[in-house]
């Protein structure tokens, strides 16, 4: 549900605002949703005890003169209940941003850490293969492999210990 509402949320903003504009409304979004994460905030900021006005003003008081414009996006998000969309919208905008220069982020799911060089060297050789700008972050997995996935491209990489041993074991009885 909380995705549709911020797919509108986001067309909405795409077409009314510049691509700088989105930029900036996508930097303050992203630090509104860091303090959102913050369960306190939220207690606060989601309570039914405070009224609308009040959440306005604390939101609203982030800003800057110069982005007085975003101003009212925030009071229809405070007005609407919706600003538990506003990670949400801050993570489409950024995807729309990203694929608008062609640029891309891929996961990789490993067991132990590798260094900056080597997921470079992933990066620049997937990049080339893709032909798109590509940035590699890793997270920590428990299984016994390796997985690199670029989601908005559809593409997925990886390699199962497990299968592996898998395949092997069932071509080895087939040559048998």
């Amino acid at each position: 549900m909380m995705d549709l509402i911020a797919k509108k949320y986001t067309r909405a903003i795409l077409e009314t605002f510049s691509v700088k504009e989105v930029e900036s409304i996508v930097v303050l979004f992203s630090q509104l949703s860091k303090v959102l994460e913050d369960k306190k905030v939220c207690d606060f900021i989601y309570s039914p005890f405070l009224d609308k006005a009040k959440k306005e003003e604390l939101l609203v008081g982030v800003f800057s003169e110069s982005e007085a414009r975003f101003e009212n996006l925030i009071r229809v998000l405070v007005r609407s209940n919706r600003i538990s969309a506003i990670p949400e919208i801050t993570r489409m905008l950024e995807k729309k941003i990203l694929a608008d220069k062609k640029h891309y982020v891929a996961v990789l799911k490993i067991k132990e850490e590798l260094d900056s060089a080597t997921l470079q060297s992933i990066a620049k050789s997937l990049s080339s293969k893709l032909k798109v700008n590509l940035d590699v972050r890793q997270e920590k997995a428990a299984v016994d492999g390796i997985r690199l996935s670029v989601e908005d491209l559809g593409v997925e990489i990886s390699f199962s210990k497990e299968r592996f041993f898998t395949d092997l074991t069932n071509h080895i009885l087939k040559a048998i």
